[in-house]
């Protein structure tokens, strides 16, 4: 006989219900950690009014039942392991990668204190991140396009959060663009009766990263049970750790040098920076610094504090005149000294939500949030290298022994490099800060239909602020010291008459590089300086939903949803003029408005085809159709359709297939960046098409970092196939299994190229990158502009498996939980003519995009009773390689390639004291297990920390306190 009942299912964040009948399934939230997975088991024929949990669709059931794969982890989780953010609870699960938070941000300088949700490693900008199914005002920085535009996690208040669902199937079709590898959505409290205060602090085992929070969470309710109120504050500081060198693995220097022969690179400990502390001699030069090199004597002497020369210890495999920054071995410290390890970051949030029923059938509310952030990161020194410094032989601080032998071999000038220590580090302090306001509307009529109707607006002020920063120009000016006709030592550029005197150089001061110590703090200052940036980017979105029971069949109900929605963006960005003009060494930001508006509409339903049938206890169909048009890339469509299968009570099948979409977002469009004119290999147009086409080389202004209004969006199809094995009988009552196939392909993914590929592209025949350039009369390119543009595809494949049982025990309840992600493929194309496409499944390194382990996973185990809760976590990564292309024809040869693998264990607990206080505590890393040493030589980082804890055993204790 058929098991019916009657549901209250809630649309995701909106609590306007869905009266139907379904067949009755086990509702299960499936946590990561201590808090037992609970069933809602099957009622008998009562006709009893349950909520399920609805995630992964609109009008679909919770994880297990979903037709895409989906995980929904629970406040109790996040409440267990002490988490004061979402993003290190979500990075857990093994599907989502820690591309960019505090652990991995130590050389992002755009926003060292963000915490992003990246599914499969695709790049932020391709997750959704809603809260309660609605958009949030993503975290857009002043950065042309290195940093993704999307919601940065920090500013989520966690002690809001009722419970986070992350579908990893393609979901654009219900909630809209940005959804090519998923969706994570947030769902805050709507009711809270009482008020509980948490105050917590941690610190490392080697006494940094101290971290301090205080949270207050709060509620109200009317004694009618008509009016709601519900607010959370919390305010969290960490402090971050320095260098390397605090930790012993850091102190080994580990790191990877350009070696001759092969290996081309050598992975080795001791790796010091080449470029000197007080100044190295690197190659003679005319006194104009052009033609070629000329011999010099001094060749790889170094200046003392005191200005005196001795020979610079180089180690392997460099000798004097080298232009390597690195090498094993030799004088120094390693380059990235007093680069933080983990920048700090402080953050503060609050949220309020106030509701009323007016009536049984309506129900209005309004929300009001903001939040604060602010990132702090210690980078890296100046380090001035021999294109940067020449010193002529008139210099007024060059000691006379070298400037004799300046004069007696006839030496005009020389280069020389320089770790500028004394000059100070790089500091960037990035602000976010975001209001939001909602208000909406939810309500009932007729035979069970529901709708739902809201306003919100929200922004985010973005600012960027660094210091000790060099200004080009002022550097140049400053080192270019001689003795003016009163003896004066100043810049040579502020003297009238002079051949070098530059209008620009006023309140120019000489600055003396010649062994550490030696530059005056005025000279200092005025080389150093602070670019700044803000942007203001806002977001505003009306928005309507409408669901119900279509009508029924012999099956059942037909239950639809469909909806409207209409979202305006606007991105300003402001910096200041040397920044603009590309002064800096660093942080440069450039000034740009741009704006978009969508308007959307959707429509979703489950359509059941079988119930109680021969081999099937039933079979439901999913289908979901949006379409959006964009003022800026036109009309979209994307679609999905998925079926559920359950051949038995205890087994569900589920497969589904969509079509997901991304719009470029602003910065992709509009984002300026410099024209710099560097050598390029080109043709003459007038060749094109040419069997042997004749090159030449040009040198030309070349833009190619910024937007592109013409670049179009992104498209991405999912497969998913899976089945959930949930028998619910005898021991196995509350064991529950799944796993689930992937398959991901994006095509047209927005990127940037340089010069040379461009160029390469158009000789190889494809003018519409011949189109990017201008030719003069004759046909000669003068200028490129390309911006971003749609170039390569990618296609990743794996499996996510969960697995939770629950069973009472003596006298609690014992659990055990499981989420892993394995990856099989991982292939990034990048459309360049003669680019074979590379597998990057297996890699662990960061310099590619879709890198990811073959296998990451979550087990934890706990016992909890009605005083005390205890768990046990390991975390797993497995071994694989830092570059799949390493060592194969063609690429460069590595020492040492081989990835080890990695597992750390967590432990959590929790007692009772009283109804009213709990004291809860962890110790992370609880075994003290180093990272795995991952080297990445562009940005000098010894460990890769989206995957490898860098602080090191880290303890937590705290209470709450309910009143």
């Amino acid at each position: 006989m058929l098991t019916k009942r009657k549901v209250l299912a809630r649309i995701p964040g909106r609590g306007t219900p869905i009266r139907g009948t379904l067949l009755a399934a086990t509702a299960l939230a499936v946590d990561l950690a201590a808090i037992p997975a609970m069933a809602q088991n099957t009622p008998e024929e009562t006709g009893e009014l349950v909520e399920i949990v609805v995630t992964g669709s609109r009008v679909a059931r919770d994880g297990y039942q979903a037709p895409s794969p989906t995980n929904v982890i629970s406040a109790a989780v996040i409440d267990n392991q002490a988490a004061t953010g979402l993003g290190e609870i979500l990075e857990q699960t093994g599907m989502v990668k820690g591309t960019r938070n505090p652990n991995s941000n130590a050389t992002n300088t755009s926003s060292p204190g963000q915490w992003t949700a990246d599914l499969r490693g695709l790049g932020g900008q391709r997750t959704l991140v809603l809260i309660d199914s609605s958009r949030v005002v993503p975290f857009a920085p002043a950065s042309n396009l290195s940093v993704p535009t999307t919601t940065d996690l920090n500013l989520i208040p966690t002690l809001m959060v009722e419970r986070v669902e992350t579908v990893t199937g393609g979901a654009s079709a219900q909630y809209g663009s940005d959804a090519v590898s998923g969706v994570v959505n947030i769902l805050l409290r709507r009711e809270f009766d009482g008020v509980r205060v948490r105050a917590q602090t941690g610190i490392s085992d080697e006494g940094d990263a101290e971290e301090n929070r205080i949270g207050i969470l709060g509620g109200w309710n009317s004694s009618d049970d008509r009016a709601h109120v519900v607010f959370a504050l919390d305010w969290v500081d960490n402090e971050g750790v320095g260098d390397i060198y605090n930790r012993d693995w850091g102190k080994r220097e580990v790191m990877i040098v350009s070696t001759p022969g092969t290996p081309s690179l050598t992975w080795g400990e001791n790796v010091h920076t080449a470029l000197g502390v007080g100044g190295v001699i690197n190659v003679g030069r005319n006194a104009t610094n052009t033609g070629a090199n000329v011999p010099f004597s001094l060749t790889g002497q170094t200046f003392n504090p005191d200005g005196s020369i001795r020979p610079f210890q180089y180690g392997f495999p460099l000798q004097p005149g080298a232009t390597s920054s690195t090498m094993i071995g030799g004088e120094g410290e390693s380059i990235t000294k007093g680069v933080s390890l983990v920048p700090g970051v402080e953050r503060a949030s609050a949220y309020a939500r106030f509701g009323y029923d007016f009536s049984d059938t309506l129900h209005g509310y309004a929300t009001v949030g903001y939040s604060q952030s602010t990132g702090f990161l210690s980078a890296a020194q100046p380090r001035l290298t021999a294109t940067q410094l020449f010193i002529r032989a008139d210099n007024a601080f060059l000691p006379d022994v070298v400037r004799d032998a300046m004069i007696d071999e006839g030496v005009g000038g020389f280069r020389m490099t320089r770790q500028g220590n004394d000059l100070g580090n790089n500091k960037y302090e990035i602000e976010n800060k975001s209001p939001r306001f909602t208000l909406g509307l939810e309500g009932s009529f007729g035979s069970g239909w529901d709708w739902d109707a809201h306003a919100s607006y929200g922004r985010n002020d973005y600012s960027f602020n660094s210091q000790n920063n060099p200004i080009r120009d002022n550097l140049a000016f400053a080192v270019d010291a001689v003795r003016d006709a009163n003896g004066n030592i100043v810049c040579a550029a502020t003297i009238p008459g002079h051949p070098r005197f530059n209008p620009a150089a006023a309140g120019c001061v000489p600055l003396n590089l010649f062994g550490e110590g030696n530059a005056s703090p005025e000279a200092i200052d005025y080389v150093q300086g602070n670019p700044y940036a803000d942007v203001l980017y806002e977001q505003t979105t009306f928005g309507a939903n409408l669901s119900g029971k279509l009508f029924s069949t012999w099956a059942g109900p037909i239950v639809v949803a469909t909806g409207f929605e209409y979202r305006k963006e606007e991105e300003e960005v402001t910096a200041d003029p040397i920044a603009t003009a590309g002064g800096y060494f660093t942080g440069n930001n450039s000034p740009y408005t741009g704006d978009f508006d969508v308007a959307e509409g959707y429509v979703e339903a489950i359509v059941p085809l079988a119930r109680a049938a021969r081999f099937a206890e039933h079979v439901d169909l999913n289908l979901a159709y949006r379409y959006a048009d964009y003022s800026t890339v036109g009309g979209m469509e994307a679609w999905k359709t998925g079926l559920v299968w359950e051949p038995f009570d205890f087994l569900r099948l589920r497969v589904s297939q969509s079509r997901d979409i991304r719009a470029p977002a602003i910065n992709e469009l509009y984002s300026p960046s410099a024209a710099v004119t560097n050598n390029i290999t080109m043709i003459n147009i007038n060749d094109f098409g040419a069997a042997n086409p004749a090159v030449n080389n040009y040198v030309i202004p070349q833009r190619t970092a910024g937007g592109n209004p013409n670049v179009e969006a992104e498209e991405g199809d999912t497969t998913t196939v899976g089945f959930v094995f949930s028998p619910n009988y005898g021991p196995l009552t509350g064991f529950n299994f799944s796993i689930d196939y992937y398959k991901i392909e994006l095509d047209k993914a927005i990127t940037n190229l340089n010069g040379a590929n461009i160029a390469n592209l158009c000789i190889s025949g494809v003018r519409s990158f011949c189109d990017l350039f201008t030719f003069n009369a004759a046909g000669d390119p003068i200028a490129l502009d390309a911006g971003a543009i749609n170039l390569g595809s990618f296609e990743q494949k794996g499996y996510d498996v969960q697995l939770d049982y629950s069973r009472p025990l003596f006298n609690g309840t014992w659990s055990i939980g499981y989420t892993g992600t394995f990856v099989t493929d991982s292939i990034v194309d990048t459309g360049l003519p003669g680019a074979k496409p590379v597998d990057r499944a297996g890699e662990h390194g960061a310099a590619n995009f879709a890198a990811v382990p073959d296998f990451r996973g979550n087990l934890t185990t706990s016992f909890k009773t009605q005083t005390w809760s205890g768990t046990v976590q390991a975390v797993h990564v497995s071994s694989g390689k830092l570059d799949n292309l390493y060592n194969t024809p063609g690429n460069p040869t590595i020492s040492k390639n081989d990835i080890p693998s990695y597992v750390i264990f967590n432990l959590y607990g929790s007692y009772n004291v009283n109804d009213r206080v709990r004291l809860f505590g962890s110790v992370r890393n609880a075994l003290d297990r180093d990272p795995v040493m991952t080297p990445y030589t562009v940005l000098n980082a010894p460990v890769y920390g989206a995957y490898y804890d860098k602080v090191g055993r880290y303890f937590t204790l705290g209470m709450d306190v309910t009143f």
